[in-house]
């Protein structure tokens, strides 16, 4: 009965669910993710071009959207193929970032960031789109990038030291996972 309770209130209200998962994963990120290292996820970090350092915070990400897109849509098929595709979201965020913040240039931070932020976003949303043919709409996920690249910016804050980084993950993820979840309620209300 329970469980059936919180499926009705997650296809009920799927951006505040899905932001509320995001914000766990958020935090859970904030406070494990960037200390948990365990030696065991280096191989199959590889398969995403990540280090085992990496993997936490883009397992709990993953996670946490495949779960809201699953309990939404009641689609079992969206926990591989959204997992997937935010490790691979992840893993394009940190590559993008790498490639073009490798400089003292202030500009070139900034626009790291924001491209990192856009990157991570975008391909988080078309991965769940996949299946879900309302996160298919332009507008769905023009916003879900623009919101990446806004709260990318915190990288090159927290890189900077203006703010803690774990802030990142705390306003990201959720931000993001409220984005998908708005395309998620577009179907509820079809």
């Amino acid at each position: 009965m329970a469980a059936a309770s919180l499926i009705d209130t997650v296809r009920a209200r799927p951006a505040l669910s899905l932001a509320a998962l995001g914000l766990i994963s958020g935090v859970l990120s904030a406070w494990a993710g960037m200390t948990y290292e365990p030696a065991w996820l280096a191989l199959p970090g590889k398969l995403f071009f990540l280090d085992a350092g990496s993997m936490p915070i883009g397992i709990f990400f993953a996670v946490a959207v495949a779960t809201g897109v699953w309990l939404s849509t009641g689609q079992l098929a969206a926990v591989p193929v959204v997992l997937l595709a935010t490790m691979y979201a992840w893993s394009a965020a940190i590559q993008t970032a790498i490639v073009i913040m490798n400089t003292t240039s202030d500009l070139r931070q900034i626009l790291g960031s924001l491209a990192a932020g856009a990157v991570g976003a975008g391909v988080t949303h078309l991965g769940c789109a996949v299946l879900v043919a309302e996160l298919r709409q332009l507008r769905g996920v023009a916003l879900t990038i623009a919101v990446g690249a806004l709260a990318g910016l915190l990288y090159y804050l927290g890189d900077r030291q203006i703010i803690d980084l774990r802030l990142l993950f705390v306003v990201w993820q959720p931000a993001v996972a409220y984005c998908i979840g708005l395309g998620l309620a577009a179907r509820s209300a079809a």
